[in-house]
């Protein structure tokens, strides 16, 4: 069973205490299907020509995972600067670096067409080649993120997994049931929004299932939702029913979230 992860990477920079991580949604969705038993588990992605390239692809090998698709692009790499307050993590700042306006290169089709299932990230390259990935095989997912209403959401017809963060719903009183089915109508495939510690929803055609978030004491979120996706996905391609799933990614989430950083040293 194979997962290929498509997109954004970065260097997770803390301002307290001073440390760097390596991170970014789709990296990190790769990182950790590849610690899955029985997953192989591979990564498309660019990085500039600078110290934080050279730290992203050797942390990268130092996790088994390869880096022969790692194009390196003159310039920087994309870099966050990050606060953990009570838990949580603020993003300060964000310099995109290589990642703006890179394209994912056209020979990587065929590559990418030989896993069983390829995941796009919101804020990566790539999703441009999904209408034409979906009739060669691989399972198509995507993290959208808190971007319900982005233009990026158009995918959403061609995927068999749609990931979303809501819990920008529950501070703003919305129900997030209603906002999910509402997602459904854009999609034949699965919906997951995951809602921190209330859980997550999953809309599979018009059932709704319930997952129940497993309590932690949290040192930094960051990482957590990529952690979930991961073993979501990867219980799917072993079979497991959705609410298996869903158990199986609060737990792999509740893991990450005691410890600093999304994976970088862990």
């Amino acid at each position: 069973m194979s997962l290929l992860a498509i997109g954004d990477n970065c260097v997770d920079y803390y301002r307290e205490p001073g440390v760097s991580f390596p991170g970014g949604n789709a990296l990190n969705v790769a990182v950790y299907s590849s610690r899955i038993p029985g997953i192989r588990a591979g990564y498309v992605g660019v990085v500039g020509t600078d110290e934080r390239g050279d730290f992203i692809l050797s942390q990268m090998s130092g996790k088994g995972l390869s880096t022969d698709h790692v194009r390196r692009v003159t310039g920087e790499t994309a870099v966050t600067t990050i606060s953990v307050r009570d838990g949580d993590r603020f993003f300060d700042d964000y310099a995109e670096g290589v990642q703006e306006g890179a394209a994912f290169p056209r020979e990587e089709l065929d590559y990418a067409a030989g896993f069983d299932v390829v995941h796009y990230t919101v804020w990566g390259f790539g999703r441009e080649h999904v209408p034409e990935m979906r009739g060669r095989g691989p399972l198509l997912s995507c993290d959208f993120s808190s971007e319900l209403d982005s233009p990026a959401t158009e995918i959403m017809s061609y995927l068999d997994y749609s990931f979303f963060s809501g819990r920008q719903l529950l501070d703003g009183g919305e129900e997030p049931r209603r906002v999910i089915e509402g997602l459904g109508r854009r999609t034949p495939g699965v919906v997951v929004m995951t809602l921190g510690e209330q859980g997550s929803l999953a809309l599979d055609g018009s059932v709704v299932y319930w997952g129940e978030a497993v309590p932690v004491e949290v040192v930094d979120t960051l990482g957590a939702g990529d952690a979930f996706i991961a073993s979501f996905l990867c219980s799917r391609l072993r079979e497991t029913d959705i609410p298996g799933s869903l158990a199986e990614g609060h737990l792999a989430a509740s893991e990450v979230c005691g410890r600093l950083g999304a994976w970088g040293g862990a």
